[in-house]
């Protein structure tokens, strides 16, 4: 099976990130991205969830790499 094509963006800034309170809708977050565009991301709770743990995860790992100071 072929795998899926990649979108490679590069983003420039985190503009603001959106969520409800309660989880109830969506959660957007928007970004600069090279070329001057704007690009908003729009995901369910529950991928903002695994987001969440995925960027916690990268975080701890990078923090064992990083001298304490």
């Amino acid at each position: 099976m072929a795998e899926k094509p990649m979108i490679d963006v590069a983003v420039l800034k985190v503009k603001h990130i959106t969520v409800s309170a309660d989880g109830s809708t969506e959660a957007a977050i928007a970004l600069e991205v090279e070329g001057g565009q704007d690009l908003q991301l729009w995901m369910a709770s529950d991928v903002l969830t695994t987001l969440e743990a995925m960027l916690a995860k990268a975080s701890v790992e990078q923090a064992k790499h990083q001298p304490i100071q």
